[in-house]
């Protein structure tokens, strides 16, 4: 038996290798890191600070597929937003965007293949200021326990939503080791979890600009995918 077991522990490696191999001989390339995006915010008690680590997994296709994409890279980002408590009970959210974009714009800009910027970020470790052009999109919730109160931030003027003495002094964006953030979100927005909110017909029933910020708030809603498309 226990020769059996080993047999066929070395066939599922052999297979497995050979289509790992053969997946790379398609054209197919896969690539992933870890990164966190910080904010930090000098405010009238002093500088506060918050971030998420997401996952950034991309990928290209092989030329030969059909399909407008085939030879091109995609990518999907598994995390949640990073945000801040600038004062009690207000809260400062960078919702999630093409981070793939983001990342490769500002690290490696020297390289210009895309697949050699994504398959070196890989090993990269290192933290850079995120560039005003690249900021991710700023909202905050006038009222944290209501979703329909989700307003835009305006970066170059955080007092006009969280009141004099408040400034947005950098984001960083750091490619890291660290596993990705969970549960930081829904901590803060309880009625991320409420079906009464998130499925028909409470979704529907909110306005389209919190409907977008909630969406880019976490990576994916399983429950509730369906209803924001």
């Amino acid at each position: 038996m226990a020769r059996l077991a080993l047999k066929l522990a070395i066939v599922a490696a052999a297979l497995w290798a050979t289509g790992i191999a053969g997946w790379l001989a398609l054209g197919f390339k896969n690539w992933e890191w870890h990164e966190r995006l910080t904010l930090e915010v000098e405010t009238p008690t002093g500088t506060i600070s918050g971030g998420s680590v997401v996952a950034v997994k991309a990928g290209t296709t092989p030329k030969w597929l059909p399909g407008e994409g085939a030879g091109g890279m995609g990518s999907k980002t598994i995390g949640e937003a990073s945000f801040v408590e600038v004062s009690p009970g207000k809260y400062l959210f960078a919702l999630l965007g093409n981070e793939l974009d983001r990342t490769l714009t500002i690290f490696l800009p020297e390289i210009e293949d895309t697949k050699d910027r994504a398959a070196e970020l890989e090993t990269l470790r290192e933290t850079r200021d995120v560039p005003r052009k690249k900021y991710p999109l700023l909202v905050t919730f006038l009222d944290i326990a209501e979703p329909r109160t989700v307003q835009k931030v305006d970066p170059d003027n955080l007092a006009a939503s969280f009141g004099p003495g408040v400034i947005l002094k950098r984001i960083t964006l750091e490619i890291t080791d660290d596993g990705v953030t969970k549960g930081g979100i829904g901590a803060v927005l309880g009625w991320l979890n409420d079906p009464a909110v998130m499925e028909n017909p409470g979704w529907s029933s909110l306005p389209i600009e919190s409907r977008r910020a909630i969406g880019a708030l976490l990576s994916h809603f399983p429950d509730s995918k369906g209803l924001r498309e």
